[in-house]
Parts: structure tokens; C-alpha cells; sequence
């Protein structure tokens, strides 16, 4: 399975930039529009039909970053490639796995903004 690269709200400059690491690593990148938020992320990943879904009501307007289908070590190449290249960080990321396959984008932005706050104010 190829490995991909969900992109949320990244501005055109930065993402084009991430387009390039990703295309020394053998990883697509799809950018996900705000209409399919509500597709479960395994179709997004296309490792699944989308079937049908309804466009949620919540939306969100941060960076976000899901990685599907890295091969060991793949992630940590990205995350270094992505220092090395000075990308501006994306502070909510995570990769795909069997319990979050069958989320929509929105309510793995929810889960994931929520760990990251708690994480910053652990830092505090």
C-alpha cells in the first residue's frame, strides 16, 4: 500500500514544501477539502469505499497532518525531513490506526487538539 499524506489547512507555500519531502519518500499527499470531513478516514486514505456520508456540521480551520500506510521508520524520516527542510511545524498530527480508521476528520481533530492541549499544559 502506497503511504499517504492527509493534509488539512496548510497554506499553499508551506504545503508545496511538504509536497517535495513527501515526493523523496515515496508519499502521496492528498489535501482534504472541508466537504469530505465527514468521510471515515480510511476512505480518505483509500484503503475503503466512502460510501455514503453526511458533510458534518462542525468544522475546524487548524493545520492538520494524518499519515496512512508508513512503513516502519517512514514516519520518522518525514518528521526529521520535515525539520531538515525547516517546514514550520503542524502541531496536530497523528497517524492512522484500527480505532481511529472509521472516524471523520472532525472528530479526529477533536481527539487529537484535545491530547495536544492537555500535552501543552503538562509542559506549563
Amino acid at each position: 500500500m502506497t503511504p499517504i499524506l492527509l493534509t488539512y489547512h496548510i497554506a499553499p507555500a508551506k504545503l508545496a514544501k511538504i509536497q517535495v519531502l513527501c515526493l523523496r519518500l515515496g508519499i502521496r499527499v492528498r489535501a482534504v477539502p472541508p466537504e469530505e470531513y465527514g468521510v471515515p478516514l480510511a476512505a480518505l486514505a483509500g484503503l475503503e469505499d466512502a460510501g455514503t456520508y453526511s458533510v458534518p456540521e462542525e468544522t475546524f480551520s487548524d493545520e492538520m497532518l494524518v499519515m496512512a500506510n508508513f512503513r516502519s521508520g517512514m514516519m520518522d524520516a518525514f518528521l526529521n525531513g520535515f525539520r531538515q527542510s525547516r517546514i514550520p511545524p503542524v502541531p496536530l498530527k497523528a497517524m492512522l490506526t484500527e480505532t481511529n480508521a472509521q472516524w471523520n476528520s472532525v472528530a479526529l481533530h477533536s481527539a487529537i487538539a484535545e491530547e495536544h492541549e492537555i500535552m501543552k499544559n503538562r509542559r506549563k
